[in-house]
Order: C-alpha cells, then sequence, then structure tokens
C-alpha cells in the first residue's frame, strides 16, 4: 500500500474554497481504482494547516488519481490562488497494525526521498472524546497515542483532529530512517486502541522546493 501526506495552509480568505475543491473532487477521487480511504485533519500545533491523509493499494492507484484532468485543473487553481503554502510526502506502507479489509502490504520501492526532512514517517492513531481533545492540546494528545516527542531519531511531530469526525486524532511522527522510527516502536506498548503504521518515504516536495516532484510547476519564490 502507498499513503499520501498532504499538509495545506491554504490563504484564511480561501479556507472554505479549498474544503469546496475538496468536496467537489471527492466522488472523482473515489471512483479510482485502487483508491483505499481519505481523512482530512487539522493541525493541533500550526493555525490554518490541514492534513489530507489518503491511502492506495500501490502507486499505480496514485498516480491514476494524479493525472486525472480535473485533478490537475484543480492543483494548478489551488497553487494559483488558495495555498499560502503545502508539503506533499508521498510513501510506501511497509507497516500496519490495522490493514484495511481486502488490502495486503506488499514491498513495491526500497528507495527514499534525498531531499526530505526524514525518511521515514509513524502514523499513530485512535478515538478520543472530542471535548477532551480540544481541551488537553497537542502534547497530551501525542502522549494519549503513544509518541514519545523525546525519542532519538524524533525530527517532527505533529498532532490533528479530523474535520468531519472530530476525535478521530492522529499523531504524525518524522524519523530520520525508518530503523529510528521501528526503534520507538519496539520501545513502546502503545495503547490498544491505537493504530500504527509506518511509512517509507520515497518523494517529498511542496510549493517552494519542487526536486522530487513527479510533474512539472515551476517552484514559486519565497516573498522577501
Amino acid at each position: 500500500m502507498f499513503s499520501a501526506m498532504l499538509e495545506v495552509n491554504p490563504l484564511s480568505e480561501q479556507f472554505d474554497a479549498y474544503l469546496g475543491m475538496a468536496k467537489m473532487l471527492r466522488p472523482e477521487l473515489e471512483a479510482i481504482d485502487g483508491f483505499v480511504d481519505n481523512t482530512r485533519y487539522a493541525s493541533l500545533t500550526r493555525q490554518g494547516w490541514l492534513l489530507s491523509l489518503s491511502s492506495w493499494r500501490d502507486e499505480k492507484s496514485l498516480i491514476r488519481w494524479r493525472v486525472t484532468t480535473n485533478h490537475h485543473k484543480v492543483q494548478q487553481a489551488a497553487r494559483d490562488r488558495v495555498f499560502a503554502d503545502y508539503r506533499l510526502r508521498i510513501g510506501q506502507t511497509v507497516a500496519d497494525t490495522r490493514v484495511p479489509a481486502g488490502q495486503t502490504l506488499v514491498e513495491q520501492r526500497l528507495d527514499a526521498t534525498e531531499t526530505g526532512l526524514g525518511k521515514a514517517v509513524t502514523l499513530l492513531d485512535a478515538q478520543h472524546a472530542p471535548d477532551w481533545v480540544r481541551q488537553a492540546g497537542a502534547q497530551a494528545v501525542a502522549e494519549a497515542l503513544g509518541l514519545d516527542t523525546k525519542a532519538p531519531g524524533l525530527v517532527a511531530w505533529d498532532t490533528f483532529d479530523a474535520l468531519m469526525t472530530p476525535g478521530d486524532v492522529i499523531a504524525v511522527a518524522t524519523w530520520d530512517d525508518l530503523a529510528a522510527a521501528e526503534a520507538f516502536e519496539r520501545n513502546t506498548t502503545l495503547p490498544k486502541s491505537v493504530r500504527l503504521r509506518h511509512i517509507r518515504i520515497v518523494r517529498e516536495y511542496g510549493m517552494f522546493d519542487r526536486r522530487e516532484a513527479p510533474q512539472y510547476f515551476a517552484a514559486v519564490q519565497p516573498k522577501a
């Protein structure tokens, strides 16, 4: 399986426009052969940042979605007038404690990003009371999901709450490499309610750094 982690920071006045674009594309997305699921979350540490997390049977399925005409048009429009910034990470799911029904984990890619923040990501997700999530804050949510924010090899982390189903929370932990992610799992006893996934990041690119992007969009120059 493959995972796509799109983190976006819509311009404040374009927030609803972004959600409208996503809603418009949803039927076409769900019709793609190999699409598994997609959830949108709001960051608990970065105001205005959203995470669109999607799962795919394989990389070919993800490519089918990337090259659809409507998706490409929306991508261009979002870059031109909706996003202040974004980052996309694509990777192979190499471990999953709750593999979706009908899916299997098959080794497909052995390479890893050369320019990204980290070569592996761990996803930890579970359900908590929405009121508790709002009051507890990002650090407490991370700890409730079993993430040690001082673990060796951890280079960045964030926690998110689902937009449509508040209380469905997820921690996104970025590691130096897959070995660090696997060491964390070995040295941690996670709550039984938590689902764990390890992702080997194959590509990482964004609005201002296009070095690993598979299609051409000119890199946006940061404003002085």
